[in-house]
């Protein structure tokens, strides 16, 4: 659970792309999440999703409720997370 009392939970696919990365690639990635919702952010109006970069991976994500609960969807390299 991050600082601000919120929630973050993650899709069976985000869990599996992270557990096959490196050790160096699961702390930035982990640290960048948990600092959610600072960033590099950009809002997709057309799923209503969010978009973190975190040097070649991107984490997508929205939020599940009014009190500020994350749900990352996606986690993939630039180029394949948006297929």
């Amino acid at each position: 659970m991050s600082e601000q009392g919120r929630r973050i939970t993650y899709s069976k696919k985000a869990q599996k792309y992270i557990s096959k990365q490196d050790r160096k690639n699961k702390l930035a990635l982990k640290a960048a999440i948990e600092n959610l919702p600072s960033g590099d952010i950009k809002y997709f109006k057309s799923n209503n999703t969010y978009r973190l970069r975190v040097s070649d991976f991107r984490v997508l994500y929205y939020f599940v409720s009014d009190n500020g609960d994350i749900h990352i969807d996606k986690i993939g390299s630039r180029g394949d997370v948006y297929k």
